[in-house]
């Protein structure tokens, strides 16, 4: 009880400083918090599918492309309402996804992490790329997305859109969350750590380990179609491998194992080179500063930065539970 009201006052706690910090700031640090809002989106995506079935996965942002291009093309090339485009985005990546989840149901571990850079690089030098799928990637000239409104809210301002993009990152989360502590939750786990015993225990692996792909990758392209209406218009580049190489390298750092790390990575991603900025130092040195910290996080810290700083706080507080499936239900 006493965990699970701390864990509730923490977030409340964090949910409020999430709206009233950018309310004081000026309109390019609000994109910016919109978009690592939007970021801490794909964050969760790869949460999901590495957290859950301990799968990574290098393609987070050629879903997100697909969700993005979609409502591009729709919006941008045949005048669709961005919210009729929007859920299409998310259902043809997810669509993707499970295509993708099919070869991937042999595979496990380094082969997985090389099927899916394959796919990525795929898609960036062939499908998106001028003269390949033009129809979807608007070949030479970015599709033109602009804002929408929300029950006759225009969505145009910094502020309102960020808002927006907080409360969808807060509804995938608590999605992610129900999942995690549901029957779901506990069979991903189940294939995660054995999937030979999950199979004589009578559950269907490829079932479940297609499903999990799919809807990884339809949280993707959510993430993508928010960043075309946050960018305002979709160029395949903006969704390349390159982009989804740091992704995943934040999510280990952070920890796979904690929901919560959705947001700090996103946080992290997007405020880290800002920061860099202010100090005078070259952005370039963001990839060098992450590919230290992975590498320090898998020596110290292996479970992740989040995960470490939560249990340290259960600690310092008393709040240890009893057992391994507790101590995951309670993880945030």
């Amino acid at each position: 009880m006493k965990a699970a009201m701390a864990r509730r006052g923490t977030v409340l706690a964090a949910i409020v400083l999430a709206v009233a910090i950018p309310a004081l700031l000026t309109d390019y640090y609000r994109s910016l918090a919109a978009l690592a809002a939007i970021t801490a989106i794909l964050v969760l995506s790869l949460n999901l599918l590495t957290g859950f079935v301990g799968q990574i996965s290098f393609c987070q942002y050629s879903f997100a492309a697909f969700g993005a291009l979609t409502v591009g093309s729709l919006v941008g090339g045949h005048n669709w309402s961005f919210w009729a485009a929007l859920p299409l985005g998310v259902l043809f990546a997810a669509a993707v996804g499970l295509l993708i989840g099919i070869p991937a149901l042999r595979l496990s571990g380094l082969f997985i992490a090389i099927l899916t850079v394959g796919f990525a690089l795929f898609c960036d030098r062939f499908l998106f790329a001028p003269g390949g799928l033009d129809w979807l990637s608007g070949g030479t000239n970015p599709w033109q997305v602009g804002r929408p409104s929300l029950f006759g809210l225009h969505l145009s301002g910094q502020y309102t859109f960020y808002l927006f993009s907080l409360a969808v990152f807060l509804l995938v989360a608590m999605f992610v969350w129900n999942l995690r502590i549901g029957k779901a939750g506990r069979v991903l786990r189940a294939i995660r750590e054995s999937e030979v015993a999950a199979s004589t225990m009578g559950l269907d692996v490829t079932k479940w380990k297609l499903a999990a792909f799919s809807v990884s990758a339809g949280i993707a392209g959510l993430a993508g179609g928010l960043l075309a209406a946050q960018i305002g218009s979709v160029s395949p580049a903006s969704y390349d491998f390159l982009h989804s190489v740091p992704l995943v390298a934040v999510v280990v750092v952070m920890g796979v194992a904690a929901l919560s790390s959705s947001a700090a990575g996103g946080i992290f991603l997007l405020w880290a080179p800002e920061l860099l900025r202010h100090t005078g130092l070259n952005v370039a040195y963001f990839q060098l500063i992450l590919g230290v910290l992975l590498i320090l996080q898998l020596v110290f810290s292996p479970q992740g930065a989040i995960v470490r700083m939560q249990q340290d706080a259960k600690k310092l507080l008393g709040l240890n539970r009893r057992g391994k499936d507790a101590e995951l239900a309670e993880v945030l």
